[in-house]
């Protein structure tokens, strides 16, 4: 087995970065500073930006390169950072658009699964097209986002432990929504580079237990500090704890679901020191008070129960 580095990629909180814009739905790169902050100072071990979180389809490619390059840029190795590769164009144009994202310094890019092949193409095609890609970019490591749109690919089991023995991959995001599948491609990972992170926060205690990484969902975007506590003590701290503080992940994921992304920005907005608007290119809808309401509410009950969370920076809140 190849491979660039020995190195892997740290455990824990992996947030899907937001992307800020201002009134007129540009970029709000100053404030695309402050959220990278944010984050590290409350307990992010890494940061995935561009991804479908930080609405990745509703940039140009122009502006996904600006925002790995400046996220990398502001990070200052404190923690590391990867970012999606967009291309859905034949073999050459994917290893293309990959080598472009690397060349941001990202410590790893993210291919997006149901973009390297379409949905009538077979696993071999995509097995050859990643392997392409792979080819073209030595030196280059490598992640997989099974991405929802513009479908959803969850690769077999057999190519997960291709991509696992390939010695290139370093991240792996699980969207399956299943713990027997986790758990299956966890233990086809034993033994390499690859560490598989779980979407799905309420099965992030499951996931944990059964070997995976972390995660890299909605809920580190709002409470890194609490996802982080719970991916290093879920196995020594006490079960009621640990109960308490995935049940109330679960329930804050589910607050922010409807209107997402912008309800994440909302949510932050009142909860954090953050200037986040509530604005997004992907859904436009605004949040008035009857759905901002809710947000408010719960942002505060959950201040108010002073849970356990991961050291963070003073005053990172």
């Amino acid at each position: 087995m190849t491979s660039p580095s020995d190195t892997t990629l740290p455990n824990g909180a992996w947030p899907v970065m937001l992307t800020p814009f201002h009134d007129d739905r540009s970029i709000d790169w100053e404030e695309v500073d402050e959220l990278t902050d944010w984050l590290i100072d409350n307990g992010a071990a890494g940061i995935f930006t561009v991804a479908l979180s930080g609405e990745m389809y509703d940039l140009t490619e122009e502006e996904r390169l600006r925002m790995a390059r400046r996220v990398v840029e502001r990070s200052a190795g404190r923690v590391p950072v990867i970012a999606s590769s967009v291309s859905a164009g034949d073999a050459d144009e994917q290893a293309h658009s990959a080598a472009a994202m690397a060349a941001t310094g990202v410590d790893a890019v993210v291919l997006i699964s149901s973009l390297v092949a379409a949905l009538d193409e077979t696993d071999a095609v995509w097995q050859e097209r990643v392997q392409h890609i792979l080819d073209a970019n030595p030196g280059v490591d490598f992640g997989i986002y099974e991405c929802p749109l513009p479908y959803k690919r969850l690769p077999s089991l057999e190519l997960v432990r291709w991509v696992a023995e390939s010695g290139r991959f370093v991240f792996y995001k699980d969207t399956s929504h299943s713990v027997v599948t986790l758990s299956a491609r966890i233990e086809a990972m034993k033994g390499t580079r690859l560490k598989m992170y779980n979407a799905q926060i309420s099965s992030l205690t499951e996931s944990l237990r059964a070997g995976g990484a972390g995660l890299s969902g909605y809920a580190a975007n709002i409470h890194p500090e609490s996802v982080s506590w719970l991916c290093e003590h879920f196995a020594d701290a006490p079960e009621d704890q640990v109960v308490t503080v995935q049940r109330l992940l679960t329930v804050a994921e589910h607050v922010i679901n409807s209107r997402y992304p912008s309800s994440a920005k909302f949510y932050l907005g009142h909860s954090s020191k953050l200037r986040i608007r509530p604005i997004s290119r992907w859904k436009p809808e605004g949040i008035g008070a009857h759905e901002g309401a809710p947000l408010v509410d719960f942002a505060d009950y959950f201040e108010s129960l002073d849970l356990p969370s991961a050291p963070r920076v003073a005053h990172a809140r």
